[in-house]
This record gives structure tokens, C-alpha cells and sequence, in this order.
């Protein structure tokens, strides 16, 4: 008996140190998107549903759901109905982070799974090509003469990370955040139709948002919260620090799961993501839209979140939206 007790001990030992059985989807994936069409977030859904299709990195099919509302917290409540279904992700950005802060949704940064950062755009403030505001210190200047003479997009909330670097250039230039005029709308190509008819006066966002744009001629990207400048299309245009405003702010665009994943759901997804961004398709996306390279798996995402939440809490405060 006590062989037998032994041996059926090895066993469950041997059992609990094999690793989890590997995991593929069986139905078709939904990749979910928190904005309308046609914006970055939008069009970073599509470039990775046609590299994983294309590039045969699933089994099933793929598509790509818009689920807007509330700067992202419709989509989060969606994806977190199929709590451990590892067929369901969404493309986030850091409005998850400031949703949470804002205290606008009932999901959490920490209810979902993170699986990946893909790669990180620095926000730019850009105009018509016709706007009397041929500079950046030309943006400051109004500013600082009336907050509320400028009417700037921030899509796609109040409290969202285009709305921080509105704050933060504002706050480098002497001027009080809370008294800016903000305005919210739907996506980043929302934004830029509002732009072009002449409904606002400026537009906050990525430089993807813009790029067609600014190589056509019809917008001036006025200068970008990036470290140093990006080149490309971009290459004439100032950073806001070299400009004398210390702004820098990060957009990153990320990949996040259900909550409840399984740990071989995520190993699954780790693989076809690290594979997705070393193809062709997707490093001339990030050459064409002036997206920078920055690729975390699922483990280091998580830090990237924790050490994000404290950056913006500090902002948030000064635009009097938390204590």
C-alpha cells in the first residue's frame, strides 16, 4: 500500500511541475477597438488583424469591433463580458490608465490582462495650414493671452492622454490647465475632419492622426511632446523642449486581454504578437505612420501600467480633475 501511495504521489507531483498544455484558438478572434474608425488606435487594430491573418499567425479568423464611448470604458466593459476567452483582446492606450485615476468606468486597470505594448508615439499639436499660428511659442503666446481663445481637440475624453499634453504644454508655458478649452470628440479622425472644416482651432493627438495631412500641405504639425525630434515628415518639427517648454508624453498603443486569462493563453498570444511585429508588413507601418518601435510582452506591460498610473495621477491633478 505504502508503494502504491508513493507512487501515486510522484505522479500528482509530476502532474502539478508539467507545464500548462498548450492553447490555440478554436473560434474566430475579435480584436476590439474603444474609439470610432479611422483613427490611430483604429488603424493599429487593422494593420495587426491583416498581419495575423496574412501571416498565417492564427488559426481562425479575425476582426476588428469599434466600441465607442466614455474614452475606452465601453470597450473595457465589453471585453471583460468574455472574461477568460482568450479569443477577445483590444488595442488600449494610456486612456486606460487615466480612466481608472478619473474614476470614469467600472473597469479597472488592474481587471484586465495586459498582453503587450506595441509601439509609442509622442504627441503633436498641429493646425491648419492657413492658422495665423505658424509656431509653437505663437500657440503659447494665445494662450497665455486667453485659455479659452483656442478651441483643441483632445480626443477621445476629458482626462485622456491628449488632453494631458495639452495640459502639460500648457503648464510649461506659464498657464493654468484647468482653464483651457478642451474639446471632446469621437476618434483621431474625428478630430482632424473637425480640424480641416474649421470647427476647432487645433488638434491634439498622435502624429499618425496627421501625417497625410501634414505631407499634403493642409495641416502644420506646430511642434511634439517626443524627447527629440522624430524626422520623417516630421523632421522640420521643433520639439516642445527644444522650444524652451519642458513637455514630453508618451502615446503608447498596447494589446490587452479579458480578465481571467489563462497563463497559456497568454503564452499563445506573447507568440503571435513578438512574431507580428518582427514582419515586413508591420515595420513599414511604423516607418509610414512615425510610429517608434517599443515591443513589451505580456510581463513587462504590467510595469509599464503601475509605473504609468503614478505619472498621470500628478497631471490629472493639475488639471483639478483628482485630489
Amino acid at each position: 500500500m505504502s508503494r502504491i501511495l508513493a507512487s501515486l504521489a510522484l505522479l500528482y507531483v509530476a502532474i502539478l511541475a508539467a507545464p500548462a498544455a498548450a492553447w490555440q484558438p478554436e473560434k474566430p478572434i475579435e480584436i476590439v477597438v474603444p474609439t470610432t474608425p479611422g483613427g490611430g488606435i483604429d488603424r493599429s487594430a487593422r494593420l495587426l488583424q491583416k498581419i495575423i491573418q496574412e501571416e498565417k499567425l492564427a488559426p481562425v479568423p479575425v476582426s476588428v469591433t469599434n466600441k465607442p464611448g466614455g474614452g475606452g470604458a465601453v470597450s473595457l466593459v465589453y471585453l471583460n463580458q468574455h472574461a477568460g476567452d482568450g479569443h477577445f483582446v483590444a488595442i488600449n492606450s494610456p486612456n486606460l490608465i487615466a480612466n481608472d485615476l478619473n474614476g470614469r468606468g467600472a473597469v479597472k486597470y488592474r481587471d484586465v490582462t495586459p498582453l503587450a505594448n506595441l509601439f509609442s508615439e509622442y504627441t503633436v499639436i498641429a493646425v491648419r495650414a492657413d492658422s495665423p499660428l505658424k509656431r509653437g511659442q505663437d500657440f503659447i503666446d494665445r494662450l497665455r493671452k486667453d485659455p479659452q481663445s483656442l478651441a483643441v481637440s483632445t480626443p477621445t475624453t476629458l482626462g485622456s492622454v491628449n488632453h494631458l499634453s495639452f495640459a502639460l504644454v500648457a503648464k510649461a508655458g506659464g498657464i493654468d490647465p484647468r482653464k483651457l478649452k478642451a474639446v471632446v470628440l469621437g476618434s483621431g479622425g474625428d478630430a482632424v475632419t473637425a480640424l480641416l472644416g474649421g470647427h476647432i482651432d487645433a488638434h491634439t493627438g498622435t502624429p499618425s492622426s496627421v501625417v497625410r495631412m501634414v505631407q499634403a500641405g493642409q495641416v502644420r504639425a506646430l511642434a511634439i511632446l517626443a524627447p527629440k525630434r522624430i524626422g520623417g515628415p516630421y523632421a522640420e518639427t521643433p520639439t516642445w523642449t527644444e522650444l524652451g517648454y519642458k513637455a514630453v508624453m508618451d502615446t503608447w498603443r498596447g494589446v490587452i486581454g479579458p480578465k481571467g486569462m489563462t497563463a497559456a493563453q497568454i503564452a499563445w498570444w506573447d507568440g503571435v504578437l513578438a512574431k507580428a511585429v518582427t514582419s515586413e508588413i508591420w515595420k513599414q507601418a511604423l516607418e509610414q505612420n512615425t510610429w517608434e518601435a517599443n515591443y513589451l510582452n505580456s510581463a513587462p506591460t504590467r510595469k509599464l501600467f503601475d509605473s504609468e498610473h503614478a505619472d498621470y495621477r500628478a497631471i490629472l491633478g493639475d488639471l483639478g480633475m483628482i485630489k
